[in-house]
């Protein structure tokens, strides 16, 4: 997307459309990712093989993908100091929750470690805290008058 000569609805849609078609459910324009729903599982792109990937690269070194806006923000936070903010948005239905998830995991994976015989690890405390966020956006929200 960043390399469009012309940022316009049609180019945008057609460049969205050819990277589904090719299983490439991510891109950025500028420093935003960009997800399109691919409505179906793609387990490799959410694997430990993946973070790994992206724990040792810098970013826009390798393809668009949440783990690099992860570590990004990750980065900053160890390294500079600064509070960060990630911020997910959408329509019903595009993947918002999968999209945290996938945030989550891979800061939980930074900053976490393994499960102690008969604990929880960081990855499994903060991926079940995501129902208790995802209810207190949503209160938010309504009290808002938002509730999408």
């Amino acid at each position: 997307m960043t390399k469009l000569a012309y940022l316009h609805e049609p180019g945008v849609l057609h460049n969205l459309k050819a990277r589904y078609d090719i299983n490439e459910i991510y891109t950025y324009t500028g420093n935003i990712l960009i997800v399109v729903n691919p409505f179906r599982r793609l387990p490799h792109l959410s694997d430990t093989h993946m973070m790994d990937q992206y724990k040792v690269a810098a970013f826009g070194e390798l393809s668009p993908h949440p783990y690099a806006v992860a570590d990004a923000a990750y980065r900053l936070m160890i390294n500079e100091g600064v509070s960060q903010s990630i911020l997910v948005s959408g329509e019903s239905g595009t993947g918002k929750t999968e999209s945290t998830k996938q945030l989550m995991r891979y800061l939980a994976y930074m900053g976490g470690r393994a499960a102690a015989e008969g604990s929880r690890s960081v990855v499994q405390q903060v991926l079940e805290s995501n129902p208790v966020l995802e209810a207190f956006a949503y209160v938010y929200l309504l009290a808002a008058g938002r509730s999408n």
